[in-house]
Formats: structure tokens, C-alpha cells, sequence
């Protein structure tokens, strides 16, 4: 026995301490969720985590890039659907002037309809825009090789990206023969073998856009499910690394509780020592 430190005290106390700092970082992972909560629970698994957690948030913006993307060439789809739709028109009136029996007035009327057709058409290219980025005009011409395009960020890290061709298809703009330039502004019923190739040029043009569009759209739609399932890979990877398992953290905070009340009664215990060292000398006076 020792009066001037009570050694079995402080061993015990420096148990319980143990104990009840257990039983607090268990608390603390229940109630978090995570079983990493600072650097200092684990550096090389929260520097781990935290690479995951920016590819996933890299990856989640992107998975929204893309849907606009997608969006974007439904809208542009549409335009071009109902351009389409005006030219079919203009060559069936052109068509229709072509016959014998039209005169020259009823060709006047005829021509006067093409006109206001074509005047749509070309509101309609100048219009078609998605969130102020105009989608048909004010891009490549479509003879010439593509040089301008909208960037579309399909991954999470620099270069992992899609250029959108864009083109100009207003009426002046998708010529027959680059010698004279005869357009769909040009046309005359008057001339029907030069109108129908200026005609179905324009639907020609039209359609190359459509399907190189529609391309890009299966593209986008099979990139989205791609950066999803990728995305949900590595957030359960990440899971893995920091989440804590309620089950065994439960068990943890059971076990230190325990440890803590054990501790608590042995101090208890512990610090009766000196009163016997007393009672000891106590005995010794009186005889």
C-alpha cells in the first residue's frame, strides 16, 4: 500500500477514460452515420473519400449536362420537323403550278404562299433556340466542314467532351450549285425543274441535320446511363470507406458503457486505499 500515490486509482481511471472517449466516438459514429468523421479518424481513408466524393459530384453534373444536351437536340428536332413539314408544302405547290391548266394568275397565288412558306421557314430557323443558344442559324454552313460547335462536358474531368455541330439552315443557306448559288429564297414556279432541285436539296440538307442529330441524341442517352452507373459504383465504394456500421458501433458503445460504469465502481473501490492505510496506523497507535 502507498499513501502518496494511489497507482491502482489511476490506472483505473486512465481505463475509464478510455472507455467513455470509446463510448463517445461510438455515439458520435451512430449518430453521424459515418465512421470517418476528421482527418484524424483516418487520413488516408478520408484523402480516399474525398477523391471519391468529387468524381461523384463531377459525375452527377455531368449526368445533367448530358440531359440538357439531349434536351437541346429535341428542340432543335422539332424546328427541323416543322421546316421539313414547309418544304414538303413548297413542293407541292410547286408541283401543282407545274400543271397545264394552272394560268398565269393561279401561279401568282401558288407563288405568293411559297413566299410566306419560306418566310416561316426561316423565322422558324432563326428562332429555334435552347436557353438563348441559337440552334439553327449563326452556325456552320452545310457544305463546308464543321467549325462550329457547342461543347457538351459528358465526364467529370478535362476533355471528356462533345462537340454539337451547329449549322445555318435558313433559306439562303443551303445553296444547289455553288457556282450560282440557287437557294430556297430563289425559287420560281415559273421554273419547276429548278425548283424542285433547289427543293429537294433543301429537304436533303435538312435531313443529313436530322440524322447526324438523332446520332448524337443516342449517343448522349447511352453516355447518361453510363456516368449513372459509374457514379453509383463509386458512391458505394466510397460507402464502403467512410459509413459506419450502426450494428457494430452499437456493440462499441454497449462495450464502453460497460467499461465506464465498471471503472466508475472500481475508483470507488480504488480510493478507499488510503483510509485503510489509516486505519492501519490507527491500530498501530492504540496498542
Amino acid at each position: 500500500m502507498k499513501l502518496s500515490h494511489n497507482l491502482a486509482s489511476l490506472n483505473i481511471y486512465k481505463t475509464y477514460t478510455k472507455a467513455t472517449s470509446d463510448q463517445a466516438k461510438a455515439m458520435r459514429n451512430i449518430s453521424s452515420g459515418l465512421k470517418i468523421s476528421s482527418a484524424r479518424d483516418n487520413p488516408n481513408l478520408l484523402s480516399q473519400s474525398e477523391k471519391m466524393k468529387t468524381q461523384i459530384r463531377g459525375l452527377q453534373m455531368a449526368g445533367k449536362n448530358v440531359q440538357d444536351g439531349a434536351s437541346m437536340l429535341q428542340t432543335a428536332d422539332g424546328g427541323l420537323e416543322n421546316m421539313t413539314s414547309m418544304v414538303q408544302r413548297i413542293r407541292e405547290l410547286t408541283l401543282q403550278a407545274s400543271n397545264g391548266t394552272s394560268t398565269s394568275q393561279d401561279k401568282a397565288v401558288v407563288q405568293n404562299e411559297i413566299n410566306q412558306l419560306i418566310e416561316g421557314y426561316d423565322n422558324i430557323a432563326s428562332n429555334t433556340e435552347f436557353n438563348g443558344v441559337k440552334l439553327l442559324k449563326d452556325g456552320n454552313s452545310i457544305a463546308n466542314p464543321s467549325v462550329i460547335n457547342i461543347e457538351i462536358q459528358l465526364g467529370a474531368n478535362t476533355g471528356e467532351k462533345l462537340n454539337v455541330p451547329k449549322y445555318n439552315l435558313s433559306s439562303t443557306s443551303i445553296p444547289v450549285d455553288q457556282a450560282n448559288g440557287d437557294c430556297l429564297k430563289d425559287i420560281n414556279v415559273n421554273d419547276t425543274a429548278g425548283a424542285l432541285k433547289v427543293i429537294d436539296s433543301t429537304l436533303e440538307g435538312i435531313n443529313s441535320v436530322r440524322s447526324k442529330f438523332g446520332a448524337i441524341e443516342n449517343r448522349l442517352e447511352s453516355t447518361f446511363n453510363n456516368v449513372n452507373e459509374i457514379s453509383d459504383k463509386i458512391e458505394n465504394a466510397d460507402s464502403n470507406l467512410v459509413d459506419a456500421d450502426i450494428a457494430i458501433e452499437m456493440m462499441d458503445f454497449s462495450k464502453a458503457g460497460i467499461l465506464a460504469q465498471a471503472g466508475t465502481a472500481m475508483m470507488a473501490q480504488s480510493n478507499r486505499f488510503p483510509q485503510e492505510i489509516l486505519q492501519i496506523l490507527q491500530n498501530v497507535r492504540s496498542r
